[in-house]
């Protein structure tokens, strides 16, 4: 007895043995791509031990490299059922029934392999794919996030970064920031990685990580400027001082160029209570940028630290600095400042002298007027032009400076901050301008229709008034020319728009002679009696009123508009039109188009806004309604009115939106439709 059952066990271990060597042998013969040979040496061992899972394993794969599906799917269900715990079966059984989009199979034995064998990186990335194919991304982020786990050296740093981004998507924020660290690890120059990876670590509160982090990329690249722009925001966050000045003096150190070092810098210096070095540092970012609003609004936290509280409020309103601030902190001295009549070289054309206008009070329903319509009388310098040779001449929003052969500031045709541009050496090049140059680019020019209008076509008739052949001038610099209303009023005049020079893209020029036209907003009063009678002469000449085919009674909507707008539009738009007001939109009409809407109306109604330019063509004795909000009140259509004989009234409107966080130019209007019927009786309109 005991001898047979040797004898079988022998017997079983020869099978065994004998099926194992044939299984070797197919499987070399299948990565040798004999298909044929491999097949008859899998049913020579099915022969020898029929219920032998891994043989039929070996057939599927046979069949599936033949493009037999089918036989592969049988094969491999004959496999499970004598070796059920076979994970790669159960996975090439998954990847047949994705061949064939059938996904929910597909899917079925993917998660079946999974199980079996949770460490398999492969069989995690197939399932992703599936999932890809059914647009389920989350699943798709969560099973390769799985591969990489178990073979976290199998990708680049990129695609981990990739991945990082998606989970923290999917709120996965543990997964995602370990995602980051290995983008780091397999690439320690991915910048990028490191910007993300600290920024999400700033988000969970962990801003000492977060500057170890930069601190570790700065080691790696020391180069890196804006890491170093970065650790210093961080350093400030966190309160330590010190170490955020020497981050952002390195900064600087390596791009002397950039403004917004400068100014960080200056923040910090006056968070440690040294308000003279951060005001220097403030200042150089505007010798670098002149346009930063950020910065002046920055210069106006620091006059009201001083208690300079006027300098503060001109700061922060017209973007004006100390005379005094800019002589230290640009280093000047002596004589660098001149005006258009006190040298020779210089032609000054005088075309108008100066004026004053007494202004009627603004009509109203409020119990105490408000403060901006206090005033009693607007004063304009004289109207002029100057010709300059061999001038130099920088223009942006918030600049217009002209500067002499000898490096003179010319004061009286120069706007905003000169002495920023006079003394800076890292401002963009100066660009050289052949011929006569007509310099029009001012301090707000053309960032809005009234602007346009009045900063630069009005004085563009001054250049025509002084007795200059307009054709023989090259260039005319504009700080911007792209809106159709600027295309519309540049052809009204005659100027070829290739003559035509933005400051926006070309900031610094230098001429052979410059033509600098007079700005009146240097004595604070943009509006001049002279200026819109040049404007109505332009667009309102050789014109005939034909009164049939406009309203009497307009109301300028700014419903198109992106601020500004009234909120209750419908309901005032309601009351407006029952006693006879006709509603319009400028956006799409002519400027001859819109001259004649307010040279024929005898009631104006509007927000203030674009629109209400228009009523410098009314005719005398015109009523003008103006609405505000209580945050914006600027008064400069209560001059035009003024200037131009019109009677004019206001409406403040109600407060709304407490949470409103924007900037008091764009808060939205409300309406109060009691307060407006009883203006409008005031101003007997019905």
């Amino acid at each position: 007895m005991f001898l047979g059952f040797r004898e079988n066990m022998s017997n079983t271990n020869n099978q065994e043995t004998a099926v194992f060597n044939l299984k070797q042998k197919a499987n070399k013969y299948l990565s040798q791509g004999k298909l044929d040979e491999s097949y008859a040496t899998c049913y020579e061992a099915l022969d020898i031990l029929p219920n032998s899972g891994e043989i039929y394993k070996i057939l599927g794969n046979i069949w599936q490299r033949r493009g037999q599906l089918e036989s592969a799917r049988k094969s491999y269900k004959q496999a499970i059922q004598y070796n059920p715990n076979s994970a790669e079966v159960y996975a090439n059984l998954g990847s047949i029934y994705a061949m064939q989009k059938q996904w929910e199979q597909a899917i079925k034995y993917y998660e079946k392999a999974i199980s079996i064998k949770s460490d398999f990186a492969g069989f995690y990335r197939n399932l992703a794919k599936i999932w890809q194919c059914l647009g389920k991304e989350q699943l798709v982020t969560e099973c390769r996030y799985q591969a990489l786990i178990l073979e976290p050296t199998s990708v680049s740093g990129a695609e981990y970064l990739s991945l990082g981004d998606k989970l923290l998507e999917l709120g996965k924020v543990p997964e995602g920031i370990t995602c980051y660290y290995m983008a780091i690890k397999l690439d320690k120059k991915l910048s990028v990685a490191y910007d993300k990876l600290a920024n999400i670590l700033i988000q969970q509160g962990e801003l000492d990580e977060a500057i170890k982090v930069y601190s570790q990329a700065i080691e790696l690249m020391p180069k890196k400027t804006r890491l170093y722009y970065t650790l210093g925001e961080l350093l400030t966050k966190n309160q330590d001082y010190k170490q955020a000045i020497n981050a952002y003096n390195q900064a600087i150190e390596l791009n002397p160029n950039n403004h917004i070092f400068y100014m960080k810098l200056g923040e910090v210096l006056q968070k440690q209570g040294l308000l003279e070095d951060g005001m220097s540092f403030l200042i150089q970012a505007l010798q670098i940028k002149p346009s930063a609003w950020n910065v002046y609004f920055k210069i106006t936290e620091f006059l009201e630290l001083q208690n300079n509280l006027n300098a503060a409020n001109a700061c922060r309103l017209y973007q004006k600095l100390p005379k005094d601030l800019l002589k230290k902190c640009c280093q000047l001295t002596g004589d660098y400042e001149l005006t258009s009549d006190s040298i020779n070289r210089i032609n000054k054309i005088n075309i108008y002298p100066p004026s004053k206008i007494d202004l009627l009070p603004s009509q109203n329903i409020e119990k105490k007027l408000h403060p901006s319509f206090q005033m009693n009388r607007v004063k304009s310098g004289e109207a002029f032009v100057a010709i300059v040779p061999e001038a130099r001449a920088w223009g942006d929003l918030l600049n217009s400076v002209i500067i002499t052969a000898d490096n003179k500031l010319v004061r009286d045709i120069s706007s905003g901050n000169g002495e920023l541009i006079i003394s800076s050496s890292k401002l963009s090049p100066v660009q050289k301008l052949k011929g006569t140059v007509a310099f029009l680019s001012v301090k707000f020019g053309g960032a809005c229709y009234y602007h346009w209008m009045f900063d630069i076509i009005s004085r563009i008739f001054l250049v025509y008034q002084s007795g200059i052949d307009i054709s023989s001038i090259d260039k005319f610099v504009v700080n911007k020319f792209q809106t159709m209303f600027q295309k519309e009023t540049i052809r009204y005049l005659g100027i070829p728009e290739n003559k035509i020079v933005e400051s926006s893209n070309c900031p610094y020029i230098q001429a052979d002679q410059l033509i600098v036209p007079s700005i009146p907003v240097n004595d604070g009063f943009r509006t001049t009696q002279w200026g819109c009678a040049s404007l109505k002469s332009i667009f309102l000449s050789n014109q005939v009123s034909r009164p049939l085919f406009y309203p009497e009674r307009i109301y300028i909507s700014r419903n198109q508009a992106s601020r500004r707008r009234i909120v209750n539009e419908e309901e005032v738009v309601n009351l407006l039109k029952k006693i006879g007001f006709q509603i319009i939109t400028f956006e799409s009409t002519s400027i001859r188009e819109q001259a004649l809407y307010l040279a024929n109306a005898q009631i104006v109604v509007g927000p203030h806004g674009a629109g209400l330019t228009n009523i410098l063509f009314c005719n005398p004795g015109t009523k003008i309604i103006e609405f505000f909000a209580p945050e914006y009140i600027v008064v400069c259509y209560w001059v035009i009115s003024n200037i131009c004989g019109l009677q004019y009234y206001h409406l403040i409107g109600d407060k709304f939106e407490n949470d409103f966080s924007g900037q008091p130019v764009e808060k939205d209007i409300l309406v109060n439709l009691e307060k407006l019927l009883y203006l409008i009786k005031i101003a007997k309109i019905i």
